[in-house]
């Protein structure tokens, strides 16, 4: 196997070099070969992070005609080093590595765990056991790998006393996390999420009309507010989550786990399950609420405020329009920003003054330990950056949309779009590198596909298109063998990867399906996103209610 990688990775390399000698590089095929190759190298390595570094290299040494030296250099002093000037991108790696320190600030408050003991109360059943599980993945809405750590660690023994498998925890767990922390309005995703529509956006308008700005003045907020109802994927998952735990019903080898399963009565949390709600658990538990509380409020908060002071009043509609206006106009990085540094101090203060056993290492240093752990997703924020520079200066979205214009279904373009990504997602193990790679290829080719002008608002087909890359990413994040959260959830549930994997697969691949078929296809064709929603959780019912056998 080694053997084979290290060929085909020489056969890529090679390819490179042949791909000089095509004629022209800027505007013509050679332009898409960084983007195939950071994904081809994703495949075969199965390492996201050197994939999209030489992917940016690859297209370095195309521009550079060859010469290597100049192309190492052009890839960090006019492709790496300048996106890290903007303010928006420094903006949302801050905010990345401040959110890891918030959570790890609340998993060290311990109100989670105290929340979690309550989910049962004096109950044994599987029924309720899942229900808790199901709640506490969206308490912890924030962050998915983070939400998988603490929701599986903290419900394993209110699962093992209801006899739940341990397969079915973490199926349970590693479906709530990323699915949800990809739409929550406040996460570790959203900043990420926003980077990538604001720079696909710019990236057409400077490819399609020279004129980047009109487009990076649109604004990405009011955009992913836009794709949350074309999130297909996630809320069928979430859906088929809740319906498994409610009916009792499962599908293939989970079927088989939960028949091997027998409760346990070496919970650790049975003495505060059964009622105890006084000292430290209540204080715990206001602990952690308080900073997620006003973590909250201050961004939805600071979004209105700086965005009505930037919006004509007199121009501006009622009610919700005015809302959604407002948060559009805001400036959502420095409103992020500030708004995390806030809550985390108010954590740091209850962590290290009011928490009780009063805790004695440093808060300080608990917040730096939860943003060391930040450093890998924001290094691959840095290579996206990196690899999008690359492809602007190739103009490899131009030639792409001039190659399928015409020849492509527009119709068919969000179902493709998710498929690409559920795909390369799984293959990589990574979200964010998918949507690194994939949005600003998308954007421009649904832009120039929709014909979108400068200032005008994006259409239906190109939000669809957002979404579906949003979406499709999420697929692999949390089912992939490879992924990071898909590996944590095992160890968390306590469960063996490959058996988690494996009884997961069947209702991600229902999930998937559904959000293609019923979802983004009629979605293409103009359908209303909300009568698909509804239409798409029928199906999911369905499928649990007539697939899906009782243990």
């Amino acid at each position: 196997m080694t053997r084979n990688r290290t060929i085909a990775t020489w056969a890529l390399v090679l390819i490179t070099v042949l791909l000089l000698f095509s004629g022209q590089v800027r505007g013509g095929p050679a332009s898409i070969w960084p983007s195939v190759l950071a994904v081809a190298l994703a495949f075969i390595t199965r390492e996201i992070y050197s994939s999209l570094f030489f992917g940016a290299l690859a297209g370095t040494f195309l521009l550079a005609d060859g010469n290597i030296a100049s192309a190492f250099i052009d890839l960090f002093a006019r492709h790496m080093i300048p996106p890290l000037t903007n303010r928006w991108n420094v903006s949302a790696l801050v905010f990345s590595l401040m959110m890891g320190g918030f959570v790890e600030l609340l998993g060290r408050i311990g109100g989670m765990r105290a929340l979690a003991a309550l989910a049962l109360g004096k109950g044994d059943s599987k029924r309720r056991a899942g229900m808790g599980v199901f709640a506490m993945g969206w308490v912890v809405f924030f962050d998915g790998l983070a939400s998988t750590m603490l929701v599986g660690k903290t419900m394993r023994p209110v699962t093992d006393r209801a006899g739940m498998s341990r397969e079915k925890l973490a199926f349970i767990v590693d479906s709530t996390a990323s699915p949800i922390a990809a739409f929550a309005l406040i996460s570790t995703w959203i900043a990420f999420e926003l980077t990538m529509i604001q720079n696909g956006l710019a990236l057409y308008g400077e490819t399609t009309f020279n004129d980047a700005q009109s487009f990076a003045n649109i604004s990405s907020y009011q955009v992913l507010i836009q794709t949350l109802p074309y999130r297909f994927y996630n809320y069928f998952l979430l859906l088929i989550v809740l319906l498994t735990i409610w009916m009792g019903r499962d599908i293939g080898p989970m079927r088989r786990a939960e028949k091997g399963a027998s409760p346990t009565l070496s919970g650790a949390l049975r003495p505060t399950a059964s009622g105890d709600t006084s000292g430290g658990t209540r204080r715990k538990i206001l602990l952690t609420l308080i900073p997620l509380g006003l973590l909250v409020v201050s961004v939805f908060g600071g979004l209105y405020v700086d965005g009505l002071a930037k919006l004509d009043v007199l121009a501006a509609g009622n009610g919700m329009q005015r809302i959604i206006q407002a948060f559009g106009k805001a400036d959502a990085d420095i409103i992020f920003v500030t708004a995390t540094a806030f809550a985390s101090a108010v954590a740091m203060l209850a962590l290290r003054f009011l928490a009780r056993p009063r805790f004695t290492e440093s808060s300080t240093a608990v917040f730096f330990d939860g943003m060391k752990q930040m450093f890998l997703p924001v290094l691959i924020l840095v290579f996206t950056f990196t690899l999008s520079s690359v492809i602007r200066e190739l103009e490899t979205a131009a030639w792409l949309a001039g190659v399928m214009d015409g020849n492509f279904p527009v119709a068919a373009l969000p179902a493709v779009v998710f498929l690409l990504a559920a795909v390369m997602s799984f293959s990589v193990g990574s979200s964010w590198g998918t949507m690194g790679v994939l949005t600003p290829l998308c954007v421009p080719i649904a832009g120039a596909l929709t014909g979108l002008q400068g200032g005008a608002a994006p259409g239906p087909i190109m939000i669809a298109t957002i979404g579906a890359v949003l979406a499709g990413a999420v697929f692999g994040d949390h089912c992939s063998p490879i992924s990071d959260t898909t590996v944590v959830s095992a160890f968390a549930s306590g469960c063996d990867t490959i058996e988690h994997v494996r009884t997961q697969i069947p209702y991600a691949l229902i999930g998937a399906s559904i959000a293609v078929t019923v979802g983004y296809l009629p979605a293409g064709m103009g359908a209303n996103p909300f009568l698909l929603l509804v239409a798409g959780a029928g199906t999911c019912w369905a499928a649990i209610r007539f697939v899906g056998e009782k243990p």
